[in-house]
């Protein structure tokens, strides 16, 4: 499963979209037997980060790449 969010705007934020859009991957991911959830995001986007790890993601040991130029690190998520 991929899912790619996009800045949705100002207007969304603060409404709890990425928090609801989040918990029905997991729950998607628990009903089909997943054992983990995996992310990536720039470590430039110090504020995201802070979020997915606040939702339970940590980075996952020696998994950089590099998008565009952009540098990545991948994050996962253990799940129930």
């Amino acid at each position: 499963m991929v899912a790619i969010w996009q800045d949705a705007g100002e207007t969304a934020r603060g409404q709890r979209f990425g928090q609801a859009l989040m918990r029905q991957v997991e729950d998607y991911a628990v009903a089909r037997g997943f054992r983990r959830l995996f992310l990536s995001t720039t470590p430039v986007l110090t504020s995201a980060v802070w979020l997915y790890e606040y939702w339970g993601f940590s980075a996952a040991a020696r998994a950089r790449a590099i998008c565009l130029g952009t540098p990545l690190v991948t994050m996962v998520k253990a799940l129930a």
